[in-house]
């Protein structure tokens, strides 16, 4: 074979994934008006769709070193059976386009292994099969990385997505007469007048611009519509301010952050100090 897949991977709308097993739900990536979703049994969600398109990108490369075995027989050495492979249908429409069984990764180290040479690289190899042929290949990479995932690795999880030199403002809603806000005035940046440390402020700024999460939480709704924390970032070239809401949760999670990037999806404020990183108290712009 010249490739594995045949099919045209920029007209694909489907891509369902059977984890090994079958100990899982079939996730399926499914592409819509508004862009691609996550589906699992009765979840759907907003998908990471560059993660998609990088998937679609593997797929369309992929082409065969060698061919390692053309007998049934051997699909259980290279975990290409029904029960052992992660399976991978491509459809168009309604139309399966490719079946394709995800098996066993094996690694081999550099041949000439010179402790000097940090440049070296192993080989890494996945073994494959397509589900009309008996034939199983030996392709280039580790495919697991990309298919054997669970549904939240699949998932949109953009908290927030900016240019950092963009942002104009930020604007702090706490409880009782704490809120405040951060202007940018020519080079500065300014609260109720006072100049901010530059360095404080960088810092803060670059960890803001670019926010992202897999620590959903899907089993929790927020104990008031009523957000305790919120911040509203504005800037140059935004179609409208990015907003984040902090509501009080459990022990476990603490707060429930939201945001306007990703409608519907809940984080936990706890895990990885979300809601620290997040909604940080006016001192510490200052020395």
């Amino acid at each position: 074979r010249a490739k594995m897949v045949d099919a045209d991977t920029s007209k694909i709308t489907s891509i369902v994934i059977y984890p090994k097993a079958e100990m899982q739900n079939a996730i399926e990536l499914k592409k819509a008006s508004e862009g691609w979703n996550v589906i699992s049994g009765t979840d759907m969600f907003p998908a990471d769709e560059m993660m998609i398109k990088n998937m679609l990108s593997v797929l369309a490369g992929l082409k065969p070193q060698r061919l390692t075995a053309t007998d049934k027989s051997r699909w259980g050495e290279y975990d290409v059976t029904d029960s052992s492979a992660t399976r991978v249908k491509l459809y168009t429409g309604k139309k399966l386009a490719t079946h394709l069984y995800v098996g066993r990764f094996s690694y081999q180290p550099p041949k000439n292994q010179n402790p000097y040479n940090y440049g070296q690289q192993g080989t890494m190899t996945t073994f494959v099969r397509l589900a009309d042929e008996k034939s199983v290949y030996a392709v280039e990479g580790f495919l697991g990385m990309t298919f054997g995932r669970n549904m939240n690795d699949f998932r949109n999880k953009v908290i927030t997505q900016c240019n950092k030199d963009d942002i104009s403002s930020l604007s702090f809603t706490y409880p009782a007469d704490s809120s405040f806000t951060i202007v940018k005035e020519g080079s500065q940046w300014t609260i109720d007048g006072l100049v901010c440390d530059s360095a404080s402020i960088a810092t803060y700024l670059s960890t803001i611009s670019m926010l992202s999460s897999s620590d959903f939480v899907d089993d929790q709704v927020p104990f008031s519509n009523f957000a305790d924390f919120a911040l509203n970032i504005e800037g140059n070239n935004f179609a409208s301010p990015i907003a984040l809401k902090a509501f009080k949760s459990d022990t476990v999670n603490r707060y429930l952050i939201s945001s306007s990037l990703n409608n519907g999806a809940y984080f936990s404020g706890k895990r990885n100090d979300l809601v620290d990183k997040v909604f940080v108290s006016k001192g510490s712009f200052f020395k």
